[in-house]
């Protein structure tokens, strides 16, 4: 939960609904204050060890499989996880760094439901092994060959899922589904995520307006957003260099550590972009942000889902990103935002100049808003499909 990225970020907006139909315990190995507070006010109990995991990365971890075995240890001698284990009529479990260890606790008669986001950056992928500036791709192949022993425990937890009628899995996109079944031979269905209209609104808030100015660098220039820590999956280096002679700044929601924001901001130099980089940042300031933003860009390999494209919908900014991955089943390219080719420079300076059009945002934002009512990106319909898939593995659990 402490990496408070798109996946907190949409399990959060969603516990509400879901507490209107479940009685719900929230077990994690991780929390921000913030975060736990707001889910105790929901009137949900949070179960999290009184000393919190930390996830460690490392050339060495990834061949020992260092932060699953600590994941591991971490669920195991967490007493009040297991005791929630036996008090649950289903298991409702979101995919991230340590989730993959919980599974082994759980007897295997225990309705279980896995929302599968993505796999572990860099464990069936090569992008991830690159630098942020796309460079080192020969790491990619050592990298795979070190981490044998880690993506064999990876797979094996995913495999307890095969041949059991009362454990499901369903990924957060029809991109991520097919990830699902070419990487694990697991066939699942989709459980999209939600943005939430009475969070993300078109009416700027007070709290807002009060963020903006706390940042202040940014009224007085033109900018676009792109959200994500700094690394080659995110593309973050891409997007900088997408922005040269466009006369516009890039403003970056996550960033990394200062030594990654300093090499970024270098980068940023050699192609005459002004880049802000702000980390930790609230959901209102996230949400003035994007509300001033020119566009909202993405630049990232693969991404199973991505919250960014519709929570900029939902605010009515629009959206431009690659096209790829999960980006491609909520933008329909010049209805509500436009999808572009990675490197096509003349399609993004293009795309850059038509949203200097007010009509065109307008026609795009509305557009926006029908998009998500038509998938049904609500917490509302997120926890009613839930309800449904849990609802149903209970029953045939009763009935055999």
């Amino acid at each position: 939960m402490t990496v408070n990225g798109g996946a907190a970020r949409d399990l959060l907006r969603n516990l509400e609904e879901i507490g209107n139909i479940f009685q719900v315990k929230f077990a994690c190995l991780n929390i921000l204050p913030a975060q736990r507070e707001f889910i105790e006010n929901l009137g949900i109990e949070v179960l999290v060890p009184s000393k919190q995991w930390i996830p460690e990365g490392g050339l060495w971890n990834e061949i020992i499989a260092g932060q699953e075995r600590s994941a591991s240890r971490a669920w195991r001698n967490h007493a009040p996880i297991h005791e929630a284990i036996k008090w649950a009529d289903a298991i409702h479990l979101t995919g991230g760094n340590g989730s993959m260890e919980f599974p082994q606790f759980v007897s295997r008669n225990t309705p279980m439901h896995l929302h599968y986001l993505e796999s572990k950056p860099g464990i069936h992928d090569d992008i991830s092994h690159y630098s942020p500036n796309g460079k080192n791709k020969w790491k990619a192949s050592i990298m795979h060959l070190l981490q044998t022993y880690q993506r064999k425990r990876i797979e094996k937890s995913f495999f307890l899922f095969k041949n059991n009628n009362s454990w499901i899995i369903s990924a957060n996109s029809k991109f991520s589904a097919e990830n699902l079944y070419k990487i694990y031979g697991i066939k699942g269905s989709v459980l999209y995520p939600s943005v939430d209209l009475s969070e993300y609104t078109r009416e700027e808030t007070i709290g807002e307006t009060s963020e903006l100015e706390k940042i202040g660098e940014l009224e007085r220039r033109d900018y676009v957003v792109t959200v994500g820590r700094i690394s080659r999956f995110k593309g973050i280096y891409e997007a900088v260099e997408h922005l040269e002679g466009n006369d516009l700044d890039l403003v970056l929601i996550g960033g990394g550590n200062p030594k990654e924001n300093k090499n970024l901001k270098r980068h940023a130099q050699q192609y005459n972009v002004k880049i802000t980089i702000l980390s930790g940042v609230s959901s209102e300031a996230m949400r003035a942000v994007i509300r001033h933003a020119k566009a909202v860009v993405g630049f990232a390999h693969g991404e199973a889902f991505g919250l960014t494209p519709i929570e900029a919908m939902a605010i009515g900014t629009p959206p431009i990103f690659v096209n790829e991955g999960g980006y491609r089943e909520t933008i329909v390219n010049h209805k509500n935002g436009m999808l572009l080719e990675r490197g096509d420079f003349i399609s993004w300076k293009s795309a850059f100049e038509l949203v200097n059009d007010q009509s065109v945002k307008e026609k795009w934002a509305n557009a926006g808003l029908l998009q998500i009512e038509k998938m049904g990106l609500t917490p509302e319909n997120h926890a009613r499909r839930l309800f449904e898939i849990l609802n149903q593995l209970i029953l045939e659990g009763e009935m055999s």
